[in-house]
């Protein structure tokens, strides 16, 4: 059994600050971002393949501390996705940790506003993401768990060299494909 990607504990990890690429930064949570976090995450278009579907301003509030918890200690988080030309935040990309059929592993997740659909900077977010990984925390592997519907995501996942290792129930109720990229 292998642990995360090599690494044994995930508390240890890498603090990400800030990544940045060509038309994004990549940013822990601030608690000034509850306005357009609560918009991305409250939007039933862009929670649409999510198991919790659209946040209340509560669980919205509790997802952004708890980001912020885990940037803080060192652990593996969504990060904000903000704008390079308007300063604004347009979505999260980060780590998720998860344990799949006993074995621990890393999951890369990404979500943006709709208006940003289409243009690229999903698949941005996410190699930039992905190459910290493998560059700066030393891990070897990360997955991507994708509702087998979900196709903008399952393109995001094969631009970034993600493979469909196999197709599963996640939470005993919902058919995923596991995508794995291996450095």
């Amino acid at each position: 059994m292998s642990d995360i990607t090599g690494t044994t504990d995930i508390a240890a990890m890498t603090t990400i600050t800030t990544i940045t690429t060509a038309r994004l930064i990549l940013r822990p949570f601030q608690s000034n971002d509850f306005e357009k976090a609560y918009q991305l995450f409250s939007d039933p278009i862009v929670m649409r393949f999510s198991l919790n579907g659209p946040y209340s301003a509560e669980k919205c509030q509790i997802f952004i501390d708890q980001c912020m918890l885990k940037s803080k200690n060192n652990e593996p988080s969504l990060l904000a996705v903000i704008d390079k030309q308007t300063n604004q935040l347009i979505g999260s990309c980060g780590f998720f940790a998860q344990t799949i059929q006993g074995m621990a592993e890393l999951e890369l997740g990404y979500r943006l506003l709709p208006h940003y659909w289409g243009k690229g900077l999903a698949t941005e977010a996410a190699m930039a993401m992905k190459s910290y990984a493998f560059n700066e925390m030393g891990l070897t592997r990360l997955i991507s768990l994708i509702e087998t519907d979900n196709i903008a995501s399952i393109s995001v996942a094969e631009k970034n060299d993600f493979k469909l290792e196999k197709t599963m129930l996640y939470d005993g109720r919902i058919s995923v494909g596991m995508y794995v990229a291996i450095r």
